[in-house]
């Protein structure tokens, strides 16, 4: 299918270097998850979080393996490769040299040299094997993006970095490692999740008072390391230059026909870029909580439906985790039956937290998309990237409406 006006996969510069990226981060991935896969002698694990919770604290690692969730890090990735074998040796090299090739316009001629000059194909058949859409994914940026300086130190920000950057600077690893941070600190609240269904079943108030006061403590130490954003990312070079490379091709007025992978489909496919809101964890307390962004299943409102969208864009093990998660009992019904006011008041702690860590996003949004966005030249664009997302949603409106239905879950003191 030929089509001028259509973007090319080949012929968008500005992306290409994205898309090589997420290539390269792709097999790396792969890599890892082969090597998990020999390191257990090529046995799929069967348990399941639907089975004995009998001993949760036993069980609840070898469960959360088959789900790709690490103790120490959760969602994230655990250690990804900083380098692959000939022949994807190539790709790494162009990868971590991507701001200075696109610096100096030879990102093409390095890429015309390991590379088919049509990248849509191999491009997809990796996005196929990962079950994740072919465009840049939070997945990509954040969770398989980072490695240690000093491998026996600890996982702070002084001691980590990327793997590979975009143009900007130190923008790009100020927002990656940042949100990683983000991600462990909560992390530490997984752990607690079998104990919390196993004090469920077993009508054990004590020991889920307990689980749920160690998952506000995570949330609230995640919005304390959420604050250093302000210190690590500037948000003009964020505005300006960062979120160009994150935004993908779906409600997004520069590509609004989407793009044209050639070779793999005949028709223009639109993609959301990387987002927040396909981040795992925090859909996970969601669903663990109770708080409802949908009614009987079917998403309430045009929120609720962007955030089931963006779980197919999380790793599919970690979108079947949030599955598992649904299929347990009601903590929230739970807590309701009990009718017991410290009970209560502790799940409103959670909740709380969630409500709060929704706040400071609003803030951060407004600070680093809807304020530059307000110094540009006035014109009818600039109106739309106001409030547009990288995932294309109008943000605000979107973070608004989550953050009223998390307060909605609040129990209401009788």
């Amino acid at each position: 299918m030929e089509n001028e006006t259509i973007p090319k996969v080949e012929v968008i510069s500005y992306r290409l270097y994205g898309e090589l990226w997420l290539l390269a981060m792709a097999t790396s991935v792969i890599n890892r998850r082969s090597e998990a896969t020999l390191a257990r002698g090529g046995t799929e694990l069967t348990a399941r979080m639907a089975g004995d919770m009998s001993s949760p604290v036993e069980n609840s690692w070898t469960i959360f393996k088959e789900y790709h969730i690490d103790e120490d890090v959760g969602f994230a990735l655990p250690y990804p490769l900083e380098d692959l074998p000939h022949p994807y040796d190539a790709w790494i090299s162009i990868a971590r040299n991507l701001p200075e090739l696109i610096k100096n316009n030879q990102l093409r001629v390095e890429v015309e040299k390991v590379l088919p000059s049509n990248i849509a194909v191999p491009y997809c058949k990796l996005s196929e094997k990962l079950g994740l859409p072919p465009i840049l994914l939070y997945a990509d940026c954040v969770l398989a993006n980072w490695k240690k300086k000093d491998p026996n130190g600890p996982m702070t920000y002084e001691n980590m970095d990327i793997l590979f950057s975009f143009p900007g600077g130190d923008c790009g690893k100020g927002f990656f490692l940042v949100s990683l941070l983000v991600e462990i600190a909560a992390a530490s609240a997984i752990k607690v999740i079998p104990s919390i269904f196993d004090a469920v079943q077993r009508k054990d108030s004590d020991t889920l008072q307990k689980a749920l006061l160690e998952i506000s403590s995570s949330l609230h130490k995640a919005l304390e390391v959420f604050s250093q954003i302000h210190k690590y990312v500037d948000p003009n070079l964020f505005f300006n230059v960062l979120r160009i490379y994150l935004s993908g091709w779906k409600g997004n007025p520069l590509l609004s026909e989407g793009l044209l992978y050639e070779g793999v489909w005949d028709t223009p496919k639109k993609f959301a870029g990387g987002s927040a809101a396909q981040s795992s964890i925090f859909q996970c307390f969601d669903v663990l909580l109770g708080i409802q962004h949908s009614i009987g299943g079917v998403p309430a409102d045009s929120a609720a439906e962007f955030l089931q969208e963006m779980r197919t864009y999380m790793p599919p093990a970690h979108h079947s985790f949030l599955l598992s998660l649904k299929s347990k009992p009601s903590v929230r019904e739970f807590v309701l039956s009990e009718g017991n006011a410290t009970l209560q008041e502790i799940y409103n702690k959670c909740v709380q937290a969630m409500v709060s860590l929704r706040n400071y996003h609003l803030q951060i949004v407004a600070k680093y998309i809807v304020i530059p966005a307000r110094q540009q030249p006035q014109v009818e664009e600039n109106l739309e990237e106001e409030n547009r997302g990288t995932g294309g949603t109008n943000v605000m409106d979107f973070l608004k409406t989550v953050r009223s239905k998390t307060k909605n879950s609040l129990l209401k003191e009788e």
